[in-house]
């Protein structure tokens, strides 16, 4: 690649998951800035890197609104997990419940403009499922839920405090490194549903906690790169309308971190 090149992909945001993220924040909800598109899409994929401040008559995405929304999904989803937690809510119905969370969660990708009504429906129905799988937990390790819980909670607030002093600092090479991650951890998921095996992950007490300390860490990579991604936007000025889809990102990195913690306290079970 010549040296023009290379300074272009820089300017372009230096990774394909970069451009591909923030460009379909730009491209979904707009910017506020003053010339919006190139420059639009430079202050998301390079904070700063114009020097030009949002300019617009349109409300702003805020950090702050975006983490009161997450705290609302999360308490739809502890509210109807909690009933399908006492009820005797089938195996078979929960199994339903992450069918329809599936295709709920991809049409919000696609659709993020639909957030604001996809979302909360997606934190109640995914809250049915996972009230099951924690009664199913709390069966055989007594105490294991609240505990999960309490640590997915302190986890999140300080992966929170560790971003925003930048003790941890999102680059733009560590959130392709956590896209590739993600990914991998995708195709591993993918092939134990087939009934592949691979070293050091499998049926035993070690592998599955190997595999919930895995999953676990991916969940923490994805929320550092979840509060950079709400950051860069409210700093493109993208408008308050996205801050649903925002809370939506940062919520399936709280679940992840939930499911990796009950798998890990679940211990040999």
């Amino acid at each position: 690649m010549t040296s023009g090149g290379r300074q272009r992909k820089q300017r372009q945001g230096g990774s394909w998951a970069v451009r591909n993220n923030f460009s379909r924040m730009e491209r979904e909800f707009g910017t506020g800035v003053v010339g919006s598109g190139a420059v639009g899409t430079a202050l998301l994929t390079h904070p700063g890197a114009t020097g030009l401040p949002p300019v617009s008559d349109v409300k702003p995405l805020v950090e702050v609104d975006v983490l009161g929304k997450v705290g609302i999904l999360t308490v739809i989803t502890i509210a109807v997990g909690g009933l399908s937690f006492v009820l005797p809510v089938s195996i078979g119905f929960a199994l339903v419940c992450v069918v329809v969370a599936l295709g709920l969660g991809l049409w919000t990708t696609f659709r993020p403009r639909m957030a604001r009504i996809l979302a909360p429906a997606y934190a109640a129905v995914e809250g049915l499922a996972l009230g099951v799988l924690s009664r199913l937990y709390s069966a055989q390790s007594h105490g294991v839920v609240p505990l999960a819980i309490v640590l997915t909670g302190a986890l999140f607030i300080g992966v929170l405090i560790a971003y925003r002093t930048r003790l941890v600092r999102v680059s733009n090479r560590f959130i392709s490194m956590t896209v590739v991650a993600g990914f991998a951890l995708l195709a591993v998921l993918l092939a134990t549903a087939f009934g592949l095996s691979f070293p050091g992950i499998g049926r035993s007490a070690t592998g599955l906690i190997v595999f919930g300390v895995v999953y676990l860490i991916v969940a923490i990579l994805d929320l550092f790169v979840d509060f950079e991604l709400v950051n860069r936007a409210a700093l493109a000025g993208v408008p308050a309308e996205a801050e649903w889809y925002a809370a939506f990102s940062i919520f399936l990195a709280v679940v992840m971190l939930y499911l990796g913690l009950l798998r890990i306290l679940g211990g040999r079970r």
